[in-house]
């Protein structure tokens, strides 16, 4: 993983089986061990996949979870309240119905209580506030499971102009009825 501006990282985590394989918007295989046309930008010829993502919802050990407005405060304030414990400084947060958005400065050379030194900070501290949010969920019986799928989006922030349209697109996130903060531009 390159190193990010300043330790900056945008991460985002989708919820269980809400983006799979075939699906119509465009997807990426597990480490990008089959190669797919097209993506959300520019989703692959309609129809492309179809028998393949018909075959994944009906093998899928549950049904999708999509996280009504209640839920997703819920789940904002857990993953708030994590990154707060873990000292992860925030720049944005957003939760939608089907994925968060976390912009976070997440130091290099920091180790775990063990004394284990962290080697993928953005995927550690979001994966280990990922877990309270899941945890919260099952113990309200909203699921069964985990609330998030596998894997972890993660893109290191390249400069301040990268920093800047981040904050400002997670913030956009308002309009699909996500639960967004975003810091004001003065404090970075």
């Amino acid at each position: 993983m390159s190193f990010a501006w300043e330790n900056w990282y945008h991460c985002v985590g989708h919820t269980y089986g809400t983006w799979l394989p075939g699906d119509p918007r465009g997807w990426r295989s597990r480490h990008h061990r089959v190669h797919v046309d097209g993506d959300y930008r520019n989703p692959p010829p309609a129809g492309s996949d179809e028998k393949l993502h018909v075959h994944v919802k009906r093998v899928m050990a549950r049904e999708p979870v999509v996280l009504d407005a209640q839920q997703r405060q819920i789940v904002f304030d857990v993953l708030t309240k994590a990154f707060a414990i873990l000292n992860v400084p925030l720049a944005g947060l957003a939760v939608s119905a089907m994925h968060a958005h976390v912009l976070a400065r997440l130091e290099r050379g920091r180790r775990t209580k063990g004394g284990c030194l962290i080697t993928d900070p953005a995927r550690h501290f979001f994966g280990i506030a990922r877990k309270h949010a899941s945890r919260r969920m099952s113990d309200l019986g909203v699921i069964s499971g985990s609330l998030w799928s596998k894997g972890t989006k993660v893109v290191p922030i390249a400069d301040r102009n990268h920093f800047l349209s981040t904050r400002n697109y997670i913030g956009r996130h308002t309009a699909e009825g996500a639960v967004v903060w975003v810091a004001d531009e003065g404090v970075f």
